[in-house]
């Protein structure tokens, strides 16, 4: 059996079939690796995420996150899926995504722009509303995310406001009420991270504290059972 490829190793000016071309990697994960290209027939750029996996291993589950993508088109905060197809790359054919090029940086990139690579408590609150506003779309078509981190979210900052794309669904599944608490977890350790983790969180307001509750899974579900939930707290929560 042939060994997992470690990397695509695709080089600014490589072709991706005739169709493309690679202007450069923008990202990498377990499952594959993500390149900005330019489509050569028109000049436009796109996205294209390649996935490690052999053919008959990932063929069912590619199908599957295509078209769930497809039906989350609406949705702000998914990455608008274009189209799929199989690609020629070294030995054997990889699966590839299409999509639009988000022109942001991803999460922890864009951290380090920061001094000590942590947010502020109100530029932080600004963006966890509007990534919560963009899961609850999702919720309410009853799918998740199931794998929000600071490596799979783009961000683009606009004056006071954070526009926002997430890639890297985990598991197209069928979604549970489980499954969607766990989307919430992850959006309030989020916020717990990027205002600085555990060595700063002392330090806080209460409008930080009152959300993420020490990190504790069990104090968090308990207040914010749902994206809903969190969303209409920090809409209305009084800033001390």
């Amino acid at each position: 059996m042939a060994k997992p490829r470690k990397s695509f190793g695709l080089k600014p000016g490589d072709n991706l079939t005739w169709k493309y071309e690679v202007i450069e990697q923008v990202g990498a994960g377990t499952e594959g690796e993500v390149y900005k290209i330019r489509e050569t027939t028109t000049g436009l750029t796109r996205a294209a995420k390649l996935y490690y996996k052999s053919k008959n291993a990932n063929a069912k589950r590619f199908a599957r996150y295509a078209r769930k993508l497809d039906a989350l088109r609406d949705c702000d905060i998914v990455v608008k899926y274009l189209h799929a197809e199989e690609v020629w790359i070294g030995d054997e054919y990889v699966f590839c995504l299409i999509s639009e090029y988000f022109e942001g940086a991803i999460l922890e990139d864009f951290l380090k722009t920061y001094r000590g690579g942590r947010m502020p408590a109100f530029e932080a609150l600004h963006l966890i509303y509007d990534l919560t506003s963009g899961i609850e779309e999702i919720h309410a078509r009853k799918e998740f995310h199931g794998d929000l981190h600071s490596g799979n979210i783009f961000v683009v900052r606009r004056g006071v406001f954070f526009s926002l794309r997430t890639i890297d669904f985990h598991d197209w599944g069928r979604s549970s009420a489980e499954e969607r608490r766990a989307d919430v977890l992850s959006i309030v350790r989020l916020l717990y991270d990027i205002t600085g983790g555990q060595a700063h969180y002392k330090k806080q307001p209460q409008a930080i504290k009152d959300i993420c509750l020490g990190n504790r899974s069990d104090l968090v579900l308990a207040n914010y059972p749902t994206v809903f939930h969190l969303r209409a707290h920090l809409e209305t929560f009084d800033w001390e």
